[in-house]
């Protein structure tokens, strides 16, 4: 009699290996949001590139290592504020992703560090205040499209 694989010691949480066929689209949209979030990443360091191929600077970005997304970020918005030095409109656009952006990167951090359990309709995580949250495949499935569209909106800027 062969036991899963349990990352808890109670033994009737389910293993990994006892996901039924309903779990598949709830375990997909945690996959999705976790490349959504990579494809944003991506999005923003082409976005930069861009930007600096057009102001005749060739560095790559993160030469060394990968930046994070803050820096990222702050590089957009020092490379937007030369290019724009008129008009503040773009970087009030930028101040708002960044809003977004730290909002859903709470969101993602809770699935990813706080996985609890499955539930009905979806999983619980634990916050870092250990409070248990439900997430639903509706709620994974906003933040999903929200993260398409303030990639949409970076490359826009």
């Amino acid at each position: 009699m062969g036991v899963g694989v349990h990352l808890v010691s109670d033994m009737n949480v389910k293993t990994v290996s006892d996901y039924a066929p309903e779990d598949a689209a709830l375990l997909c949209a945690v996959g999705r949001l976790v490349c959504a979030w990579t494809m944003l990443e991506q999005s923003l360091e082409a976005k930069i590139s861009q930007l600096r191929e057009a102001m005749g600077d060739v560095r790559t970005v993160g030469a060394r290592t990968r930046p994070s997304m803050a820096k990222l970020m702050t590089e957009l918005r020092t490379m937007v504020a030369m290019r724009d030095r008129r008009n503040a409109s773009a970087l009030t656009e930028i101040a708002d992703i960044e809003r977004d952006m730290q909002r859903i990167d709470r969101f993602r951090a809770l699935i990813i560090q706080g996985f609890h359990q499955p539930e009905p309709g979806g999983f619980t995580c634990r916050d870092s205040r250990n409070n248990l949250q439900h997430i639903g495949l509706d709620q994974l499935e906003g933040e999903i499209a929200s993260l398409e569209t303030v990639a949409n909106r970076l490359l826009a800027v």
